[in-house]
Parts: C-alpha cells; structure tokens; sequence
C-alpha cells in the first residue's frame, strides 16, 4: 500500500487566483505534519507573461525571469511568516507538465497539490490541460483544488472503494491523513449496477478497512451502494457526509492506462467542488506490499 509522504509538498503557481487556492491547503497540511512547501513556476520559453508585460513592456526573457523569481520569492516569504513553515520557490522552463514531474523526481516530492479549473474549464476535456496531464503522468499524489478553503484541515475524508484492481491502495493515505487531521473517515463501498453477486466482497472489506482505522484511533464508518454512476454517487455521498476531502486512485476505473485519467477518477475531479487527491497506482510487484487486508480486490 502508499503511505502518506508530505515532507515536500510542490505548489505549481502562475500567480493566476486559481493556481492561488492550493496554498492554503498544502501550507496547512505542511505545517501539520512539520514538512516544506515548494513553489513552482514554470515559464514557457519566449513568453511574454501577462502579469507582468503590462508594466514592464519588456522582452528581455532574463529581465522576466529575474522579475518572476523576485515575486515568487515574496510570495513563498509571506507564506513562510504566516504558517511558520519553511517555503522554497523555484522557476523553471519548459513544458509545464514535463516539467511538474521532472521537479517531482529530482526533489523527491511526495505531493502536488494544484488549483484548477474543473468544469468550468474549457481546456481538455473540461478538467484543465494541464491538471489533466499531470494526472496520468505523475507518479506522486496529485491533490486538485478548485476552491479556497472556508477553513484549515478536513473533518469529513471520503474514501470510495470498489473492485477494481489498484482501489486498495489508497487505504493506508487515507487512515494516516485521518489521523493527522483527526477528521471521521467514510468509506463508500461502488458496486456497478451488474456486480450485485460481487456485494459480499465489499461485505468483507469494508469491516477489514474499519478495523485498521480503529487501530489507528480514526473514527470510520461505511456502507454500499449500487449504482450505475460511480461518480455521481460519490459526490452525492460526500455533499451527504459533508465530506471536505475526497481520496480515489487516478486509475479508478476497469479502462486503466498511463496516459488515459479513468473515467471515474475524471468525472470526479471534474464535478467535485471539494479538493480530491488522486493517488497513482503501484503497478510494480516488488513496490508493493503484502496483502493485509484480503485478496478480494
């Protein structure tokens, strides 16, 4: 199973008001578990920013660049001060997502957490272009945001589990983020509207996932449902329980492929008003752990 990894946490910031709503929520979590944040941002080559060109009329890309790390450093500065957490910034240059995961792996990031869009993007598929490709490529956590935060922490954490091949993995994530947070974990149990002889699994599993909260001291209920809409069921579940947080795998969904997000884990992410952390699976045998917890899914 994945554990919970904040010791860096990387923001991708292009100082628009939605790359501006993850910061809360990682320099909260951050401070939480005694980790660093990590601001990024990525400038494409010879482009002429708009927050800054209006004032400068400049096109000296060193005089941007110089420019964007001076804002950057304030910003991380002002964040540093007001959560009392160490803030990093870094620029960088090239493609944005490439170079999102490149950043990820030579700093051994453990988390992104990134404002988007959602559905009310026009980008790809309506999530955002670039939320949508560091989905399928990111091989950490990915944690989207599509509103600031009325208050610090999560309370109400969903977790959504089916019979798909990879769900299991995001068990241990979710107790641990529970227990930081000391927020009530919801278990939701997915039957597809065919799958109604496959419900005595789910029987067995949710009791199992239970159990391991309790060991942790995490207050955990749960129940099954069958529907014909994954997606849907879930956010009607979490606007329910008031749930703040919604933790699925990015290849929730029977089509899994590295480079195509699942239908369910998009449409979630897509719908939720709420953050959803979207958690990439461990598709190599000897990454992963036993299994403790049944071999049912």
């Amino acid at each position: 199973m994945i554990n919970l990894n904040t010791s860096k946490i990387l923001i991708p910031i292009d100082f628009s008001a939605t790359s501006m709503r993850a910061i809360n929520h990682g320099a909260f979590l951050a401070k939480l578990t005694k980790g660093e944040l990590i601001l990024l941002h990525v400038q494409k080559k010879g482009e002429l920013f708009d927050v800054i060109m209006p004032a400068l009329k400049l096109k000296d890309i060193s005089t941007i660049t110089k420019f964007l790390e001076d804002k950057l450093t304030k910003l991380a500065e002002s964040i540093s001060k007001e959560y009392g957490i160490p803030v990093a910034s870094l620029i960088s240059m090239g493609n944005i997502t490439s170079e999102i995961v490149r950043i990820t792996e030579d700093y051994k990031i453990g988390m992104v957490i990134m404002g988007t869009q959602g559905g009310d993007s026009n980008n790809d598929l309506f999530l955002g272009s670039n939320s949508y490709r560091l989905l399928t490529k990111s091989s950490v956590p990915v944690m989207t945001i599509r509103t600031i935060s009325p208050k610090l922490g999560y309370k109400n954490i969903l977790l959504p589990v089916d019979l798909s091949e990879h769900s299991r993995q995001k068990v241990n994530m979710a107790i641990q983020l529970a227990a930081k947070y000391g927020a009530h974990l919801h278990i939701l149990g997915l039957l597809a509207k065919n799958d109604g002889e496959h419900k005595f699994k789910l029987d067995v599993i949710l009791p199992q996932i239970q159990k391991l909260a309790q060991a942790k001291k995490v207050v955990c209920t749960g129940e099954i449902k069958q529907t014909p809409n994954r997606a849907k069921t879930t956010l009607a579940y979490a606007k329910n329980k008031k749930a703040d947080l919604i933790i699925t795998m990015s290849d929730q969904s029977a089509e899994f492929s590295r480079f195509i997000l699942g239908s369910y884990a998009h449409q979630l992410i897509n719908d939720s008003l709420i953050p959803v952390l979207s958690i990439p699976p461990e598709i190599h045998e000897e990454n992963m752990e036993p299994d403790s917890i049944g071999g049912l899914w």
